[in-house]
């Protein structure tokens, strides 16, 4: 008989509390300075037990996505790296050895969601976990997190998962189930029709109609052509 193994709890790292994530067990401590110095100070103990396994989700106000389009030409895993460090080099002004960056497997050649980090931050959750004895069942931006567990109600035609949470609002869209752009900003910096802004601004070339709007957290205003589709209240309920 195969071996039973528990979800894994869901630690959320936001910028001024950590909270463990998903159905009843919404729990959230907060702490005051810089979240690297909270895992030093081993604040997770009170919301994570010794021993168990825990997935760790950054806020996306913590980190800095984008959609990679790779160029032809590439040749190897070092050439790669290289191009994703420029474009997050050139477009968030972030580099190492103060950022990390973290690119979701694809097939080759497709776009990726790639997610850099602030490094002390990492570093600080990876020994609080050798520390306290917690396997790491994975870490990523909270966008990335959400959209990984609404993949199975998504259609992958033409679409967008929007997240609104914490005053943020992120989005990602996708076309024939491929990524095509990220953004995310504070709540109120595109104005009354932030959604329109952001869909029109991400849109780009691709033609034709609209499609179908997924939300996490309040239902979004989905603009002329789009559907607005309600995931649920919280991307973790």
């Amino acid at each position: 008989m195969s071996r039973f193994w528990a979800e894994p709890r869901r630690l959320l790292v936001e910028a001024d509390a950590l909270a463990v994530v998903g159905g009843a067990e919404w729990r959230r401590v907060g702490f005051d300075g810089e979240a690297d110095a909270a895992f030093a100070a081993s604040v997770p103990d009170a919301l994570v037990p010794r021993g168990s396994r825990c997935q760790v989700l950054l806020a996306d106000a913590l980190v800095r996505y984008l959609v990679i389009q790779w160029p032809s030409g590439l040749r190897g895993r070092s050439e790669r790296a290289a191009f994703v460090a420029h474009r997050f080099r050139e477009v968030h002004a972030v580099t190492a050895p103060d950022w990390q960056i973290m690119v979701e497997p694809t097939a080759g050649g497709f776009p990726a969601l790639a997610c850099a980090a602030p490094a002390a931050l990492i570093e600080a959750i990876a020994a609080w976990a050798r520390r306290h004895r917690v396997r790491l069942a994975g870490l990523s931006g909270e966008f990335v997190a959400a959209y990984n567990r609404a993949r199975p109600r998504v259609a992958h035609g033409f679409g967008a998962l929007g997240l609104q949470r914490d005053g943020r609002l992120t989005i990602g869209m996708w076309h024939d189930a491929v990524w095509h752009a990220l953004r995310s900003q504070p709540l109120g910096a595109g104005g009354d029709n932030a959604v329109g802004v952001m869909l029109a601004s991400m849109r780009g070339r691709l033609g034709g109609e609209g499609g179908v709007l997924y939300c996490f957290g309040p239902m979004l205003d989905a603009p002329a052509g789009w559907r607005a589709f309600m995931l649920g209240n919280d991307a973790w309920d």
